[in-house]
């Protein structure tokens, strides 16, 4: 389903307790700390957001998408330990969005996740991404998200799980990955969607107050007590709270 820009604003999150944890994945290039203004957003409305550090080159996020996926992998199973509960959500930003589509599509994750939001996640890759094929064993990561690479051919070949809900968000402003690389195929596939906001960048995904309240409204509409039917936005990204 696509969700496309109407004249409704996004009003803001009620504060309420959640007990369903919540897994925060950063993206290429990229620490966790990139993701605690998102984290502090989402846990003063109540949301229990965790993140992982996937750690790389002088700390920076650089490995395979398939060898984090794995790290993901080992959070979640320590996240619902620690937690006792059976399923989580995840937010994953950029690459952290395939990271974690990885984790579900191949490494069983459908068995944990609930429902995963994307941020400016390039499923079909991005143009930017062809550098990758210069400077590929330092960076490989990068290459796997270059349009048409074998990785993203490999993820495509897959249906997602029906299981799981996958919500992509991207801005029409993103000219690291733009729309044309974030929207899914979501024709006939009722768990998938795309929701596209009007401003701000590929970094201002994750600052926004605004896209923050579209990744909480989404989460508590997959919840099968709230499941209705689907809301329009208008929101630009660069919002604070």
């Amino acid at each position: 389903m696509d969700l496309r820009i109407s004249p409704a604003t996004v009003s803001p999150l009620a504060p309420r307790r959640r007990e369903r944890p919540m897994l925060l994945v950063h993206g290429f290039l990229a620490t966790p700390r990139v993701l605690g203004p998102l984290q502090a957003r989402l846990r003063r409305f109540g949301y229990c957001a965790h993140r992982i550090d996937l750690g790389g080159l002088f700390g920076f996020n650089t490995q395979p998408v398939d060898e984090l996926a794995r790290r993901v992998a080992d959070r979640v199973e320590q996240l619902v330990s620690d937690h006792r509960c059976e399923h989580i959500d995840i937010v994953g930003h950029s690459e952290g969005g395939l990271i974690a589509r990885y984790y579900v599509q191949k490494l069983d994750g459908a068995r944990r996740v609930r429902h995963l939001v994307t941020l400016g996640t390039p499923h079909r890759g991005t143009p930017w991404a062809y550098s990758g094929h210069l400077v590929g064993r330092l960076l490989p990561s990068l290459r796997q998200m270059a349009p048409g690479s074998a990785f993203l051919r490999d993820l495509a070949d897959d249906p997602f799980p029906a299981s799981v809900r996958l919500t992509s968000i991207y801005s029409r402003r993103d000219s690291i990955c733009p729309p044309s690389a974030c929207r899914l195929e979501v024709h006939g596939a009722p768990h998938l969607q795309n929701v596209e906001v009007t401003h701000g960048g590929h970094v201002e995904l994750v600052l926004s107050a605004r896209v923050c309240s579209i990744i909480g409204r989404e989460l508590d509409s997959g919840s099968a007590e709230r499941r209705g039917p689907p809301w329009r936005v208008a929101a630009g990204a660069s919002d604070a709270a």
